[in-house]
């Protein structure tokens, strides 16, 4: 992968969460006050993310990893 100028967000991501405080209160939001599982808000966050992937993906490349769909 090419140098990228956010590498050591994008790297610590995993680690330390959103860089955005407004991620967090969001999710925080859709647990709390909506009764939602993180499981729950994780999937859709992932299913988001994984539509605008397909969308910027040349056709037919696919996308790295696996969905934990079952």
């Amino acid at each position: 992968m090419a140098s990228h100028p956010d590498r050591q967000a994008i790297d610590d991501w995993a680690i330390y969460g959103p860089g955005n405080p407004r991620i967090a209160e969001l999710v925080r939001q859709l647990a709390l006050k909506h009764d939602l599982r993180m499981a729950d808000i994780e999937a859709r966050i992932e299913a988001g993310l994984r539509e605008w992937l397909q969308r910027l993906e040349p056709a037919g490349k696919g996308i790295q990893g696996n969905s934990t769909d079952s």
